[in-house]
């Protein structure tokens, strides 16, 4: 069972969709929240010194295995989320990055093949 402080960072999330797009966000803390009909990821996100809470969808809530999770959360893994629009069909495109590994330019993902019509989401890249 989540934590109070859990519970109520849920209740203040933004949508991923929301965040500015290319731009990387810090993921200082993650949960999974486990629901009666799903699974949600909520991301503690931060940007220069803007922190905000991020609540991912079921079709994205296993970005992360509960391992990688701990590691966030106890400051051993430091790793980067940039959303990055939209596919066709309305899912969004997220990338997760080793903070030591620059995020590419659009044309480096377009060249390799990251964007475009048949989309799926980056997985975590260490």
């Amino acid at each position: 069972m989540p934590d109070l402080n859990i519970l109520f960072a849920a209740a203040m999330t933004v949508s991923i969709y929301t965040l500015v797009p290319i731009l990387p966000y810090l993921i200082m803390y993650a949960q999974k929240i486990v629901t009666a009909n799903s699974v949600w990821l909520i991301l503690k996100l931060r940007a220069d010194r803007r922190t905000v809470f991020v609540k991912i969808s079921a079709d994205n809530a296993y970005l992360f295995t509960d391992s990688q999770i701990s590691r966030i959360n106890n400051e051993q893994l430091f790793v980067n989320l940039s959303y990055w629009g939209k596919t066709d069909s309305g899912n969004p495109i997220i990338q997760i990055r080793n903070t030591a590994i620059p995020v590419p330019t659009y044309s480096e993902m377009l060249a390799a093949g990251a964007i475009g019509t048949s989309l799926q989401p980056i997985r975590v890249q260490h």
